[in-house]
């Protein structure tokens, strides 16, 4: 959030009236809080502290653009040694609050002369109001007694010192300490000094409160290297000129913008360094006063492999990488300083002796690991432990075979992959893990299977083989990129499918919003993989394959864990379809509704029918199609008929006859379309009906006192339902449609 500067005080118009407001600034100051853990506090400062200033009547309400009643939002800032919040405005006095209470009923309150009754005389004195003071209310059940109670409102400056500690002290987080002994609060960090005043200028005040024997006060503190001295603003314009002239700056898109500049800066002329945003967001959490430093490291470290480079600078020592206009890595880092500068070079030094160990660790497990292939690595994996119940890697491995075995049966059987790819999966599949025994993983446990992609390359694997190997823990997210290649997709697809199967088998499945094995994030991948990619690929069929791979005693029959998955399964596609490729939610219900044995065929049914959603066919036969739905399921019961074929001699009105030889020819030229893939064209094929099925309704008496005749127009309706159901169910989105 960049800093704005509003002025606000005594006076400041509210909705046509004078209302007194003055700002309020709140900064906790601590020891250093983690980058980790700093968005999620300022976030969390914010919301606590503008709900309750909002419970106690004290943020003023403004008019928005709808007329709404709005409150102004909170600034709120945050360093590794500070929380800050920034009100512009709050109330100096609560605004009086009226309540209207409603009493007994009037024809209760009097009697038939018009005298109160007790129950009036009751209700007044419990209100502290005259008989004489209460109004009548008109309401649904009657007419009702009524007092209006006016509660006056209080100062702020009364109400503060106890809302504010409540708010600081209600937050939660990962870990969180005690400064004072057990028997006192816990925060993030231990509390050092807390700023809180109200006002600006001669008109400002502290608002007195203490958390853990921290007393608030007027004073706020700069950079722990440069400043120490109080500083004491008396406004928030003053604040951040007092903070910046001490070496700190509270706005994180500040901090996020310097280091970009410092970090280029940096550079000689020709290098550039690789662009890391993440990163960027993780050293503005960690410094108050960002300064960028380049460091060196010696070149012959350049034959490691760039991802291993990288890691080791990004996730080991939070240097940015730099490299040549041609995307080479060059040997040397940039490292961003809590301060401003490093006149003599020493801290430069320090840097770079230490990136030079890790460097040195690095290239010491590259060599050491190459002298044991990845081949022969695999029986190291019966002594890794995947999961107690599902036992060793060495086990998961084995039923990633089975699994990838039968996803290239499949792929081969629709002509998606051939014999060699099919080869190379399997190869992929076997080595896939072998990476965990390294000594490389096991000091860069993020590296795992790339690292394998690496030595498998580096070993002689076939090139596909190392590609789908570095590739198959992808993709990790939603926004990650898929496998490059099949090869990549087939292991990707057995790991997750393996991992899914055997965590709803041992009871580790998904419940509310509790997911600790991340199987959603598994889940999600394989619907992704099997969507961006086209894949032909059935999968409750592939469910069935890693069930049956699993060879550990069932907790529950294997059907209702076979069960339990295709839901999951079902869940993850519709909130891909609908939350990742924003199609409507009754379109995607629709097509679920008639089936997505195949989830690639069912995206393109989706597709399809979306983009003739508003066609004046469409719409009739989807409340047609609702129509026959209710006759089928509520008219009609098992006395009326039985499904069955229809029987042309009992055709006896032209529009039926016209119906069932319409029905008929349609029904050959949707499965051909179907067979193709040809989901629109057959949509429309479907949607030729519309003529045919209006006249029959209009000229047609289903329901006829001719059991016979009834009987065979109900299976006439029912093939019809048939048809419309078979891309997807029409009247699933019939009555959004009419609307």
């Amino acid at each position: 959030m960049a800093i704005e500067n509003r002025r606000s005080g005594v006076g400041a118009k509210r909705r046509g009236r004078t209302s007194q407001t003055l700002p309020l600034l709140l900064e906790i100051g601590c020891e250093e809080i983690p980058a980790r853990f700093l968005p999620d506090a300022e976030r969390q400062f914010g919301e606590r502290l503008g709900a309750a200033l909002a419970e106690a009547r004290l943020l003023p309400v403004v008019a928005g653009e709808d007329g709404a009643g709005l409150t102004p939002p909170l600034q709120c800032f945050s360093t590794p040694r500070r929380l800050v919040c920034f009100a512009p405005a709050i109330m100096t006095k609560q605004p009086d609050k009226v309540e209207e209470v409603l009493g007994p009923p009037v024809k209760v309150a009097f009697d038939p002369a018009g005298k109160p009754t007790r129950a009036a005389q009751s209700f007044a004195e419990k209100q502290g109001v005259a008989i004489q003071d209460l109004t009548r209310v008109s309401t649904p059940k009657g007419e009702y007694l009524a007092a209006r109670r006016t509660t006056h409102g209080r100062p702020a400056v009364h109400l503060l010192p106890g809302i504010l500690p409540q708010a600081v002290l209600g937050m939660s987080f990962p870990k969180s300490m005690y400064w004072t002994g057990m028997s006192g609060p816990r925060f993030v960090r231990p509390i050092r000094w807390i700023l809180a005043r109200m006002g600006e200028g001669k008109q400002g005040k502290v608002i007195p409160f203490e958390i853990g024997g921290v007393k608030s006060g007027g004073a706020t503190y700069g950079h722990r290297a440069y400043r120490r001295a109080p500083l004491r603003p008396t406004s928030f314009k003053e604040y951040i000129k007092l903070l910046r002239r001490a070496f700190v700056e509270i706005d994180k898109l500040s901090r996020v913008k310097t280091i970009q500049r410092e970090s280029n800066a940096s550079l000689e002329r020709g290098l550039r360094r690789v662009e890391d945003p993440s990163l960027e967001l993780w050293l503005a959490d960690s410094v108050e006063w960002p300064s960028a430093i380049r460091g060196r490291f010696d070149e012959r470290f350049l034959h490691l492999p760039r991802e291993i480079l990288i890691t080791v600078m990004r996730d080991h020592q939070h240097y940015f990488a730099v490299e040549d206009r041609k995307g080479n890595l060059r040997p040397q880092f940039i490292a961003i300083l809590n301060m401003q500068s490093d006149p003599r070079g020493l801290i430069r030094h320090g840097h770079e002796r230490v990136l030079a160990a890790r460097l040195a660790d690095a290239e010491f497990f590259w060599d050491a690991d190459q002298r044991l292939p990845l081949a022969e690595r695999q029986g190291l994996l019966e002594r890794v432990t995947y999961q107690a119940e599902l036992g060793s890697y060495g086990a998961k491995v084995r039923r990633m075979k089975a699994i990838a075995r039968h996803v290239t049966d499949k792929l081969l059987e629709g002509e998606a992959i051939d014999g060699t790819g099919a080869g190379h999966a399997l190869r992929a599949a076997e080595l896939a893990k072998t990476d965990l025994t390294t000594q490389m993983v096991q000091e860069f446990p993020e590296l795992q299977g790339i690292v394998g992609g690496l030595y498998a390359r580096a070993q002689g694997e076939a090139p596909q083989v190392a590609e789908a190997i570095y590739d198959h823990y992808l993709p990790a997210s939603a926004e990650d990129a898929c496998p490059r290649s099949l090869a990549g997709a087939v292991v990707s697809l057995a790991d997750k499918l393996d991992s899914v199967a055997g965590g709803f088998a041992v009871g580790n499945q998904p419940t509310g919003s509790s997911d600790p094995f991340a199987l959603r994030r598994q889940g999600n991948a394989v619907i992704k993989v099997l969507l961006e990619l086209s894949l032909p690929l059935s999968l409750p069929r592939a469910v069935e394959a890693a069930i049956q791979a699993l060879d550990i005693p069932w907790r529950v029959p294997q059907v209702e864990v076979f069960r339990g998955i295709l839901d999951f399964f079902e869940e993850r596609l519709r909130y891909y379809l609908e939350s990742v490729r924003g199609f409507r939610y009754d379109t995607v219900r629709a097509v679920l509704a008639a089936g997505w044995d195949i989830p690639a065929d069912a995206m393109r049914c989706v597709e399809a029918l979306e983009s003739l959603r508003g066609s004046a066919n469409l719409e009739a036969l989807c409340v047609a199609a609702k129509r026959i739905k209710n006759i089928l399921s509520k008219s009609a019961s098992a006395k009326d008929w039985e499904p069955g074929d229809i029987d042309p001699g009992l055709l006896k009105e032209a529009e039926e006859r016209q119906l069932q030889a319409d029905l008929r020819g349609t029904w050959e030229q949707v499965a051909s379309l179907r067979k193709s893939g040809d989901y629109r064209v057959a949509l429309e094929q479907i949607s030729t009906l519309r003529p045919s099925v209006d006249r029959f309704f209009d000229k047609v008496l289903v329901m006829a006192e001719d059991r016979a005749l009834r009987q065979n127009r109900l299976r006439l309706l029912g093939k019809l339902d048939e048809l419309f159901s078979s891309i997807a169910s029409f009247a699933e989105i019939a009555a959004e449609s009419r609307g």
